[in-house]
């Protein structure tokens, strides 16, 4: 920017890491208008992004308006402009599927519309997919596992594989298993209870999957994923016995975290003799104080 460009910007200071996001998020998806973004944020459309609050957006309005020229070649640097032209790219090739209505797009054409389904629309879109059933399953585990599908600046705000993700779980087919379960423990990309809401549905292939995984030497990070997605199966006996058993056989100075999670699995013990030995388990001085007060809660639970 050359000396004149910089006085006259002098009394809308920009703050480079936010306000470079909003422009790139306005560029990527509302075409560079200002207009547009804040009626969309006013409406509370589904990609509004939390971390931006409206007022700046409006101030960064204001700014463009006052001096007459559009601020992202003058403040996005040109990774962060190649970032916006593969967005809309993006936005290109879907509407390009999205007019061939021929056989080979349909499955394709449902994700475009879960994809960009509003609030109001994303139950019929979810819907849609769902019929598809088991014909379907592959396309929606490649949303999941699709690296731009998880960036809020592509289409979908960065929602698409959760949004696949809750599919899969309604389909209910067992080869969503691993692609459901393998992204457990990395929040920052899919909301978890998703994942674990879908391997619940799922049902006894997943909890066969994840006893098996639980049982696995040596022990890894692996073994903490199964067992939090067990949590979901503590009522069912089978994976109750299962963990209080590995919680006897564990390490637990060395384990806590997976100690915390089986003893939490062990609310779903029914029988009298069981709840006898976790309570006995529980009060052992042995017992790392830590486990042994989660584990006293979970036995209030009994009563």
């Amino acid at each position: 920017m050359n000396h004149t460009e910089d006085e006259q910007f002098e009394e809308f200071p920009i703050s480079y890491s936010i306000d470079n996001a909003i422009l790139m998020h306005r560029d990527a998806h509302f075409g560079g208008s200002f207009d547009i973004m804040l009626d969309y944020y006013r409406k509370n459309g589904r990609g509004v992004c939390q971390d931006f609050v409206i007022e700046r957006i409006e101030e960064l309005a204001h700014t463009e308006q006052q001096t007459g020229k559009n601020l992202s070649p003058l403040f996005l640097s040109g990774a962060e402009m190649e970032k916006v032209a593969r967005s809309r790219m993006a936005y290109k090739k879907l509407k390009e599927t999205y007019e061939d209505k021929s056989p080979k797009y349909h499955h394709r054409n449902l994700i475009v519309d879960l994809i960009l389904a509003e609030e109001e629309e994303l139950e019929g879109a979810i819907e849609a997919i769902v019929k598809e059933k088991g014909t379907i399953v592959s396309s929606l585990i490649e949303v999941m596992n699709d690296e731009e599908s998880h960036d809020i600046l592509f289409p979908g705000y960065g929602q698409a594989p959760t949004l696949a993700a809750q599919c899969l779980g309604r389909i209910g087919d067992k080869r969503a298993i691993i692609a459901l379960y393998e992204p457990i423990g990395n929040e920052s990309i899919f909301d978890e209870d998703v994942l674990l809401d879908a391997l619940h549905t799922i049902g006894t292939p997943a909890r066969e999957f994840l006893l098996k995984v639980l049982r696995a030497k040596p022990i890894t990070y692996d073994n903490e994923r199964a067992a939090v997605a067990l949590i979901r199966f503590k009522q069912d006996p089978i994976v109750a016995t299962t963990c209080f058993q590995i919680l006897h056989e564990l390490d637990l100075q060395k384990q806590p975290s997976l100690a915390t999670y089986l003893a939490l699995i062990c609310e779903g013990l029914t029988s009298p003799q069981e709840r006898k030995e976790f309570l006995s388990f529980a009060q052992d001085k042995r017992t790392p104080a830590a486990l042994r007060q989660d584990m006293l809660l979970v036995a209030k639970e009994w009563n």
